[in-house]
């Protein structure tokens, strides 16, 4: 299997996805920074506006009582950089002083700051501090170079960053579509014999449970095609031996007139049994497709009086007994297809007639099992052996006993179908005192409080 992790168009959706979203994050968050620094003076700003403040009040203090040799002598203490920007200009007396003052916080940020001061000599003096040069000097009104409002150097790392992330997300997330889109390829040109979840079992996400889920149905589809391939053997073979027997009575027919009355009552034999068959297969289909989707309803208990009463008239030939044991007190409605069931549980009492002798008896009972309403068919016959009760559900699986009649092996097939299609369950054990007992048990239908 090749890894093309780059290819497909949802690979690169994810990437670029992740990625512009990354981007568009980064901007807004530029945005909120900028609308909230309208409110709020940047820091760089404060610091700048605290120190030229405080040295403009210092200047004037000093000036204002020691005059201008003590401005000089503190000055002289100021770094260059401090000197550079600050100048005193002795001034003639205004006729009235503009009003000056700091540089306030309230105001926007100001190119200079001008403060008119009477020195200890009685001169005017004027203090201007060149707050643009400050700014220039300190690169306050340069700012690095950026690229869609980030820093240069922050934005190529984060972009970076931030394809390496989209790039492991799309890849960790288009590589099992990958998988499952050349899983379900696979599959559609009949190889059943695909498994994602050997390669997938690491993700521990609803990926791998969507790769466990695609195996489970793999391997059911694998199970139904071999078993259709099994059914359409066992029909084929089935049907090859009426057919056979049927030409062979044309053929009889043919050669002498006095053999066609007896040919013509082996073919009307063989023609009831494939009729029989093909019966039974169609019931079969039936149960196995029924969607069960109309909501019908019976109350099994008269259903299983109904075969009952039919069987005991079959019954009387071979002198069998045949008991229904149900308590008529309790309530046993079942939700589903009652013509299903009823050639269910028939099946089921007349394989038990057919394994039984005469004087024995055949014990058809019916209770309730907390959600669960439970037929149970018991007879006396020769039961099966232990390592054959698996496999008497399977089609065209006959037990080998001296007491077996003519059927074709479908009819607990059947059984199990139509029990299944009612979210039921079937199984069979050998009797404690010999014959067979089989249960069926079908869900409870109980009106909704």
């Amino acid at each position: 299997m090749k890894r093309r992790y780059f290819q497909g168009r949802l690979f690169w959706k994810i990437l670029f996805g992740f990625w512009l979203t990354f981007i568009a994050i980064s901007q807004l968050l530029w945005l909120g920074f900028t609308l909230n620094g309208k409110h709020h003076e940047p820091p760089e700003y404060s610091a700048a506006r605290r120190v030229v403040n405080l040295q403009m009040a210092s200047a004037v203090s000093v000036l204002s009582h020691g005059g201008l040799p003590a401005l000089n002598d503190m000055m002289a203490g100021w770094s260059p950089g401090d000197r550079r920007f600050f100048s005193v200009e002795p001034m003639a007396q205004p006729a009235s002083l503009p009003v000056t003052g700091e540089a306030e916080t309230s105001r926007p940020f100001p190119d200079q700051v001008v403060e008119w001061v009477q020195g200890a000599d009685g001169q005017f003096y004027r203090l201007r501090y060149d707050v643009r040069g400050l700014r220039e000097d300190s690169r306050m009104s340069h700012p690095p170079r950026s690229i869609l409002n980030i820093p240069e150097p922050l934005f190529i790392i984060a972009a970076v960053a931030g394809l390496l992330f989209s790039l492991l997300l799309a890849r960790n997330l288009a590589r099992p579509m990958r998988q499952l889109r050349e899983g379900f390829e696979q599959v559609s040109r009949g190889d059943l014999s695909v498994r994602l979840w050997p390669q997938m079992r690491r993700r521990h996400d609803e990926l791998a449970t969507v790769a466990k889920d695609f195996d489970a149905m793999v391997e059911r589809l694998a199970v139904l095609v071999k078993a259709r391939e099994e059914l359409l053997h066992d029909i084929s073979h089935e049907l090859r031996s009426p057919l056979a027997r049927l030409q062979l009575a044309t053929g009889l027919a043919r050669q002498t007139a006095t053999s066609v009355e007896s040919a013509l009552d082996r073919i009307d034999e063989e023609a009831r049994r494939l009729d029989k068959m093909i019966g039974e297969l169609l019931t079969l289909s039936r149960a196995e497709n029924d969607s069960g989707q109309e909501e019908r309803y019976f109350d099994l208990l008269a259903l299983l009086e109904v075969v009952v009463n039919d069987a005991r008239f079959e019954a009387q030939l071979p002198g069998v007994d045949i008991q229904l044991a149900a308590s008529d007190r309790d309530d046993y409605t079942v939700k589903g297809d009652a013509e299903l069931v009823r050639r269910a549980v028939e099946n089921v009492v007349r394989n038990a007639l057919r394994y039984s002798l005469a004087g024995q008896k055949v014990v058809v009972s019916l209770h309730k099992e907390g959600s669960w309403l439970s037929i149970n068919v018991a007879d006396q016959g020769p039961g099966v052996e232990s390592d054959k009760l698996s496999s008497i559900f399977d089609p065209f699986v006959r037990v080998n006993t001296p007491l077996q009649g003519k059927g074709y092996g479908l009819g607990l097939s059947i059984v199990r179908k139509v029990v299944l299609a009612h979210q039921g369950e079937v199984f069979a054990e050998n009797g404690e005192r010999g014959g067979l007992s089989l249960t069926i048990r079908l869900p409870h239908w109980v009106l909704p409080q």
